[in-house]
């Protein structure tokens, strides 16, 4: 899977302008790369596990429902078998949530670890405005970066050699004939 270079600074970017929900906010949560590469948390960690070490097992865990998931009979209406899942693992006040956020050729997972929650329902429905908001920023951003280059690559089409003959490349290269 190719991993788009501009994404850190879109992440960065993202989570600097949008409010996040003080209710939120007070649990930690992280945005992460398919392969558990952590692009955000929040800094509320409370217990002496690496950021690093969470981003590692989020993106295993969900790797391993993933493919857990290939046990489930397909619906042949549907075109993408992994579209509208997420990974629940809790009980009635304490947790952890992931979901898949995913654009174009990028695969993200922006995951909660909750715990003394008295309504899990409401949480979760953050994360989830959470990860539309971020997943129609990142589209928007890498449309926007789409549309920006194609127009540099058109305006520079200006070629070194622009009527350059056959005749002209074979005297060129004639050196490697010998």
């Amino acid at each position: 899977m190719k991993v788009n270079n501009n994404i850190p600074k879109y992440v960065e970017t993202f989570f600097k302008s949008c409010e996040i929900d003080e209710k939120l906010n007070r649990y930690s949560f992280f945005l992460i790369r398919y392969d558990g590469v952590v692009l955000y948390h929040n800094n509320n960690l409370a217990n002496s596990i690496s950021k690093s070490s969470i981003g590692a097992l989020l993106g295993g865990v969900w790797q391993a429902a993933k493919a857990l998931s290939d046990f489930i009979p397909k619906d042949k209406k549907s075109e993408d078998q992994n579209e509208g899942f997420r990974l629940s693992f809790d009980t009635s006040s304490q947790g952890v949530y992931v979901l898949p956020i995913s654009v174009g050729s990028e695969e993200l997972y922006l995951g909660l670890i909750y715990h003394n929650e008295i309504n899990p329902g409401f949480v979760k429905n953050k994360i989830r405005e959470m990860a539309a908001g971020f997943s129609e920023y990142l589209e928007q951003e890498l449309k926007e970066n789409f549309n920006h280059n194609q127009t540099r690559i058109t305006e520079n089409n200006n070629f070194l050699f622009g009527d350059i003959t056959d005749s002209e490349m074979d005297r060129l290269f004639a050196f490697a004939k010998n």
